[in-house]
């Protein structure tokens, strides 16, 4: 073989080397491209995913805030902040006035109250002892049980209350079950429940 060959195959052999290891780049190069903006479109999509998700916390954050806000102040007239005669004795006139009729009486005829103290077992609250007098028929009694009985429920709106005692007299005829609009005298011994003032006075 001549010299001149010899290089020329050579030239050429090195030439085919260069180009294959050209292409081998380009391919890894464009691989290396592809898995590069895929990354990209990916951490897009995760960008986009945290966005939603914070949004979505964002309105649930602000609904539960209201729904805190809302339920603290029903709590206030559930269980009060302290005694609070005045709202208390506003509470039981509204009933009596609601309920009393010519046709279906009750009359609330004395209201009394003891000294609050905290309530055995049960951290934070207390209890405000008042007993009443009261005439009405035994309809209204029963509404009047039913009353006490809806007290401390969110949707009465009532200040949470128990009865202890209940003492009832009848007129001269004796009781007569059936008979709802017969006249009832009773007295009743109760709590009205309040949060323990955190300074005791």
């Amino acid at each position: 073989m001549k010299l001149g060959n010899y290089y020329f195959f050579a030239a050429f052999l090195l030439i085919l080397v260069a180009a294959a290891y050209g292409v081998f780049q380009y391919k890894i190069f464009s691989s290396e491209n592809f898995a590069v903006q895929d990354n990209l479109l990916q951490v897009k999509k995760l960008e986009e995913i945290i966005k939603t998700n914070e949004a979505e916390y964002s309105r649930y954050a602000g609904a539960q805030a209201q729904k805190q806000e809302q339920f603290s102040k029903e709590i206030i007239n559930i269980l009060p902040a302290d005694e609070d005669y005045s709202n208390l004795t506003r509470l039981l006139d509204d009933f009596f006035a609601k309920s009393d009729s010519a046709a279906n009486p009750i009359f609330q005829s004395s209201l009394r109250f003891g000294k609050g103290k905290e309530v055995d077992g049960v951290d934070g609250v207390s209890a405000l002892p008042f007993s009443m007098n009261i005439d009405s028929t035994r309809d209204n009694f029963y509404k009047f049980l039913e009353f006490v009985n809806a007290s401390g429920m969110l949707e009465s709106k009532t200040r949470l209350m128990d009865i202890t005692n209940i003492q009832l007299n009848f007129a001269e005829d004796g009781e007569m079950v059936k008979n709802l609009k017969q006249k009832i005298n009773f007295t009743v011994d109760m709590n009205a429940f309040y949060k323990t003032p955190k300074v005791q006075r």
